[in-house]
């Protein structure tokens, strides 16, 4: 391997995508990393600003955004930009080797293949994936604060998502336990990788 690797991973809400993700930290992969994504939603309460996701400013994110430090960005739900900056998945990772796992709207994928700033040879595209009726589900289950337009939102976005899912080099069921999601991640990631 003369570089490292990127594994977009995107989720319709609900899909355990955290829950997945830190199962696959956990197995202690060699030289696998989380990259942070950058957002200007507000932090819930079991959330850390550097360890879960970096907490930018509305101000600072459209600064960044004028800058072209983004390799993508969004603004999702209708309520918040994320982001994914440039050097913090290509000259902090990448060139370092390093095989990394990265959240990414699918809905942002389109634009990424587009713009080409980054080759994909050097990434693999995952969606996790549940049927429509079992978002509120998750959302309750997890515990958030769920209004009715907020539902409709993550609805609306979900049915987004679902329509691009063919872009995905991978689609796997994330209805199942999150153990089935980690084993199905797993496997991707062996596949593609030789360590």
């Amino acid at each position: 391997m003369k570089k490292g690797h990127i594994f977009f991973i995107s989720w319709v809400a609900g899909a355990w995508k955290w829950t997945a993700i830190k199962l696959l930290l956990k197995d202690k992969i060699p030289n696998l990393e989380l990259a942070l994504s950058c957002k200007t939603r507000e932090l819930r309460q079991w959330e850390v600003n550097w360890i879960d996701y970096i907490k930018l400013s509305l101000n600072e994110f459209k600064k960044a955004i004028e800058n072209k430090e983004f390799l993508e960005y969004n603004f999702v739900h209708n309520q918040a930009y994320y982001g994914t900056r440039i050097f913090d998945v290509i000259d902090n990772w990448i060139n370092l080797w390093k095989i990394i796992l990265k959240e990414m709207d699918i809905l942002i994928l389109p634009k990424v293949l587009e713009e080409n700033k980054i080759s994909k040879q050097d990434f693999t595209y995952i969606f996790l994936d549940i049927p429509l009726e079992k978002i509120k589900e998750r959302m309750i289950s997890r515990g958030d604060d769920i209004t009715w337009v907020d539902y409709e939102n993550r609805i609306e976005s979900a049915k987004k998502e679902k329509s691009l899912s063919h872009l995905a080099d991978y689609i796997i069921d994330a209805s199942k336990t999150p153990e089935y999601t980690l084993e199905e991640l797993k496997k991707i990631i062996y596949s593609k990788i030789s360590f």
